[in-house]
């Protein structure tokens, strides 16, 4: 870099002086809103050296009284007990009495800000005025003779001295509290705001607490270009305590945690990120930052920290016998950065295009977040012997954190062209570099330019940018160029590769690769490129400067996120179709859309439809009563009937006690004398007829007569219950409803869910364990793995 540009960064100080209406026009409560606005001034002027001074006013309307009372005097900030001295004596301010001259003189307190800012201080000078802007000295007899002439003359005066104020580049922020007067209130505000992109000075009122955050939150970010971040809020209640979490970042270099707790009994600690101490158990010094404890003993306290350790900061409050209080606390950082500014090429011609280029430091790092460059300005202002003065403003339109324009050198110009960079804005201590360039007679004989094939926002340790050399030359010999990497951020290895370059007569494009060593720092990484002649290094031909983001490898998941985003997208596929295959599997075999029609002596009986459609089974008996033999679900205590279920396109019916036979939908099947039944299927039925043989074999037919030389074993009429009275018979197999019936009934005929005695929920056709025990599998007609 140029030598020129190597001053250490730090921040501009400030001479703030803070005036405070103590007179009777202002309340007890306002004063005390009063107070906690000077201490979070105080607290947030950060830059070593500032100058803070804090002035009590009201009038002098007899013998003994001052319009001021200087309760800070001018106190330098180089040490923790300054800092801490002026959040004491703040306390000194209250409300006048009218013995003490309880009216309001504006000019007093003014012209003793004024006397405090001629002595040897630092340039940029703020006044906070704190009143409710309405100026009285009727009484004042320094004024004149009648209130009338007292007001007015005081009136005229203090004109006078606001446009002094204005005029020496002094900021002045009106602050109301109070019963306001608006209009009296924006006639104090002068001067110009830090950045073009803050507001200048303007008046704000703050009824509440969260207004005076705000209000004084972006007057010192105009005035000095502090960031304030967002306030966090939270309550303590009485004998408890609260944590509240605020962020300091990474680009900070100087730092104040504000916390306003409202009430001094309230304590305090601050823990760093992953700190398993509090830093007041810490010392004053740790991890390379230092620590300033400021108004421990105040309402609003602070802990101003050199050097932060960035990230999420814990604030815990705690209370004794305190009464609940709203508290909140803030963060007020800014970065002391250092710009770097270069001009390609360094030593142009007259009528030539000059590339403008400025990067900006914080903390021995360029700084490549969006974020943080989006509030910033980058202006470059040209000026020389044959160039009219002229503001270039710089723009980083491929988001690298380089910021560039273009100037061309007027035809006329010579001797030495002067690029003075400025940056500035909200969190940062603004930085100005000059480039000194010399105009050559004529041009050089080579040029060149540094080109990226991509501009990459991010790259990761080991890895390698490529880029080219576009050369000129008009030597009519062959040139030997060196490529060199200059000054890369503290901690980067950056290294080019090929370091010479041979550049023919002619126009030729040379490749090269910058390559990032394995353990280079993660976060934002500069670096300048320079073309230099191989015999005679003080020949610049050519120079870039270059930024890039070093982020961590990614792992084996966001290597190959997307593959596996792929697979588990196939694999939900997969289980979907599965499932709804299985779904359709298990539907397929439900007995759903089956009913059941009996026929006595051919005449057509009721229909009887499946209790759970979706079950497997379908099970019924045939009783007798007044009207004859009729369809019925079972009841607890049968020990028999008949069961349907489907296979395949036929449906398998079992009688009780015996083996199962395969029907066709809507086929008639004899069950005993002058009974028969035919099974409908609302699905669809099969063709082609199915023989009436058994699945297994058994040694009789249950639907008609004995089989020859066989008996059934079962009389008829107690098969299908059509004799109420008669005594039935042994069963032919285990009864699978005994469990159920003796074990879960309650006796009053209504059957709940779980005590079901025909092995099936009445909801969602669940079997019992007896069932269970019949056919070997429970089935969930819900469940389509079942």
């Amino acid at each position: 870099m140029v030598s020129g540009q190597e001053s250490q960064a730090a921040l501009p100080a400030l001479q703030v002086s803070i005036l405070v209406d103590e007179s009777g026009s202002i309340n007890e409560a306002d004063v005390v809103k009063e107070k906690e606005a000077a201490r979070t001034i105080a607290g947030g002027v950060l830059a070593p050296g500032s100058v803070v001074s804090v002035i009590g006013f009201g009038s002098s309307n007899g013998p003994g009284q001052s319009p001021v009372d200087v309760v800070c005097p001018p106190t330098l900030f180089d040490s923790a007990q300054k800092r801490d001295s002026i959040a004491n004596c703040i306390g000194g301010l209250h409300r006048r009495t009218p013995a003490e001259g309880d009216d309001t003189d504006h000019v007093a307190a003014l012209q003793q800000a004024q006397t405090f800012f001629q002595a040897n201080g630092p340039q940029k000078k703020v006044i906070f005025l704190l009143t409710d802007g309405k100026l009285n000295v009727a009484n004042s007899q320094f004024w004149g003779d009648t209130p009338q002439r007292r007001n007015a003359a005081a009136s005229a005066k203090l004109t006078e001295v606001l446009g002094q104020l204005g005029g020496a580049g002094v900021q002045v922020w009106p602050f109301g509290f109070g019963s306001v007067d608006q209009s009296a209130l924006r006639g104090f505000a002068q001067g110009k705001s830090c950045t073009p992109a803050a507001r200048d000075p303007h008046e704000q009122t703050t009824p509440t607490s969260a207004d005076l955050i705000k209000a004084v939150s972006e007057a010192l970010s105009s005035a000095s270009c502090v960031k304030y971040e967002s306030p966090a809020t939270g309550r303590v209640p009485q004998g408890g305590a609260t944590d509240l979490t605020v962020t300091i970042p990474t680009v900070a270099s100087d730092a104040s945690i504000l916390v306003y707790k409202r009430d001094p009994r309230i304590q305090v600690e601050y823990w760093a990120p992953g700190a398993t101490t509090p830093v007041s158990a810490t010392g004053r010094s740790a991890g390379g930052s230092h620590f300033e404890f400021v108004g421990q003993t105040t309402e609003t306290e602070s802990l101003r920290i050199t050097d932060p350790e960035p990230g999420e900061w814990r604030v815990h409050l705690s209370s004794g016998d305190v009464p609940t209080q709203d508290v909140a606390a803030t963060v007020v950082y800014q970065a002391a950065v250092k710009t770097y500014l270069n001009v390609n090429p360094p030593q142009p011609s007259p009528g030539q295009t000059v590339a403008v280029e400025m990067q900006v430091w914080a903390r021995g790092r360029a700084i490549t977040d969006a974020n943080t460059l989006q509030d910033l300005t980058f202006v470059t202002a040209v000026s020389g012997a044959g160039a009219p003065a002229q503001d270039l403003p710089l723009v980083d339109d491929d988001h690298d954190g380089t910021f560039t324009g273009q100037y061309k050198v007027p035809d006329k110009a010579a001797g030495e062209l002067t690029f003075t960079g400025k940056v500035s804005g909200i969190g940062i201590g603004g930085d100005t570099r000059v480039f000194p360039a010399r105009i050559r007679s004529s041009p050089a004989t080579v040029q060149a330019q540094i080109l990226f094939n991509t501009n990459e926002a991010a790259v990761t340790p080991g890895a390698s940018v490529s880029g080219s050399v576009a050369v000129a030359n008009d030597s009519g010999k062959a040139t030997r160029l060196r490529l060199e990497v200059v000054e890369p951020t503290q901690g980067t290895t950056l290294t080019v590769d090929p370091g010479i370059v041979q550049a023919a007569p002619g126009q030729s494009t040379m490749p090269f690769t910058l390559h990032f060593g394995a353990g280079s720092p993660l976060g934002g990484n500069g670096a300048k490129l320079r073309l230099v002649d191989d015999e005679n290094p003080q020949i610049v031909v050519a120079e870039r400067l270059y930024a890039v983001t070093i982020a961590p490898a990614p792992g084996l998941v966001q290597k190959y996120f997307w593959l596996l985003v792929g697979l588990a997208a196939l694999l939900v596929m997969a289980l979907a179709l599965l499932y709804f295959r299985l779904r359709a599997r298990r539907d397929a075999c439900s007995v759903r859309g089956l009913k059941v029609r009996l026929l006595h002596r051919d005449d057509p009986r009721p229909e009887l439809e499946p209790r759970v459609p979706g079950s497997r089974r379908f099970r019924f008996v045939v009783r007798t009563d007044f009207m004859g033999p009729q369809l019925h679900e079972p009841e607890p205590g049968d020990a028999s009937f008949f069961e349907i279920r489907r296979a395949g396109q036929t449906i398998e019916l079992v009688a009780p006690g015996a083996a199962a036979v395969r029907l066709l939908p809507s086929q008639r099947q004899e069950i005993g004398p002058d009974l028969a039944i035919v099974i409908l299927d609302e699905r669809g039925s099969a063709t082609g007829p199915v023989p009436s043989v058994p699945v297994t074999g058994i040694g009789y037919d249950p639907f008609g007569g004995a089989a020859p030389g066989l008996s059934t074993g079962v009389p008829t009429e107690t098969m299908f219950d059509t004799s109420p009275t008669a005594e039935p018979s042994p069963p032919l197999a285990p009864n699978p409803f005994a469990a159920a019936v003796s074990g879960t009934g309650d006796g009053d005929g209504a059957f709940p869910a779980h005590d079901d005695p025909f092995g099936e929920d009445s909801v969602r056709g669940e079997p019992s364990a007896d069932a269970h025990r019949r056919d070997s599998a429970p089935l969930d007609p819900y469940n389509p793995f079942s």
